[in-house]
């Protein structure tokens, strides 16, 4: 059911534009002041907001500016009625956030168009915010896991290390490479490879906090981001996903594969306070590197000495 919120102070006028508007299969609410209508705006989430404006103050626009405020994702169509004014103020009205305006007295016959108009003009705003999240989520995600992509995983990167800087907090990072795994999609195929890359996100994200953030990074390798950890807790945790990988061969009904993988590891301290999203990928790049040189299905620590 299509909601519509009457923000006005005289209870005869919001009753007779509630009745038009239950009329034409509306529910409606009232409010009789700013505080009043900002509750239930946030509470109720109407389509509509049709909203009293006295002249010449006009003290309702501040209302509009709060409304727009509160409310960036879950958008209301506003409608101002006022008595016979100036070009001026309804140029500030349409200015201030309001959609359209109806000057008072308000008859049905002018009232249900508007509304009717005003309504669409919501959802089409809403089709519109669902469609730009979901590109949104698209460009972020990796289409093969589910997982961050490596540009949403250095946008966030980059806020985790700010807020940790801020908060004296350390901030670690994982890089997990796959042993061989090239070999797997030459001697099985890419449909048990794409199994086994999906198989080994689910496993790595078993093991990791919610708080925590994975990206599949390349062909085979995943990065993630562990916050408010140190380098020994992290190295902790890379045991555990080199363990989860390793411990059981991954299988389909007619393969049975062991994979293994070598990670690199490597922290910020509270005192770098300087450094950035791309030091950190560095390190963690150079300790993988510096571990694949020295075997496989290990682990290094990246050392600033």
């Amino acid at each position: 059911m299509r909601r519509v919120l009457v923000v006005n102070d005289d209870r005869e006028t919001a009753g007779a534009l509630s009745q038009f508007l239950i009329a034409d299969g509306y529910t409606v609410q009232i409010a009789s002041d700013s505080e009043m209508a900002l509750h239930r705006l946030r509470a109720w989430k109407p389509h509509l907001v049709v909203m009293d404006v006295k002249l010449p103050k006009m003290l309702e626009l501040e209302l509009i500016a709060k409304i727009r405020m509160h409310t960036p994702d879950e958008y209301s169509s506003i409608i101002l009625t006022l008595e016979e004014t100036s070009f001026e103020n309804l140029t500030k009205c349409i200015e201030a956030g309001a959609d359209d305006f109806l000057i008072k007295p308000i008859r049905q016959i002018d009232l249900i168009p508007r509304v009717r108009s005003m309504v669409k003009m919501k959802e089409v705003h809403d089709s519109l915010r669902r469609a730009s999240h979901r590109i949104e989520e698209l460009s972020s995600t990796d289409e093969l896991t589910g997982l961050m992509n490596m540009r949403a995983v250095f946008r966030r990167g980059e806020e985790e290390i700010g807020r940790a800087n801020r908060f004296r907090k350390p901030v670690s990072s994982l890089l997990v490479n796959l042993d061989g795994f090239s070999l797997v999609n030459q001697n099985y195929g890419f449909l048990i490879g794409s199994h086994i890359l999906q198989e080994v996100a689910i496993r790595i994200k078993q093991c990791l906090r919610s708080v925590d953030l994975i990206a599949r990074v390349g062909a085979d390798e995943f990065f993630i981001l562990l916050s408010e950890t140190d380098l020994g807790s992290a190295e902790f945790m890379a045991e555990r996903i080199r363990d989860s990988i390793q411990s059981c061969p991954f299988k389909n009904e007619k393969q049975s594969v062991n994979i293994t993988a070598t990670l690199g590891v490597a922290g910020l301290t509270p005192d770098q306070t300087n450094q950035k999203m791309t030091d950190l990928l560095h390190l963690t790049t150079e300790a993988l590197k510096s571990a694949k040189v020295n075997g496989t299905n290990r682990i290094e620590v990246y050392s600033f000495t």
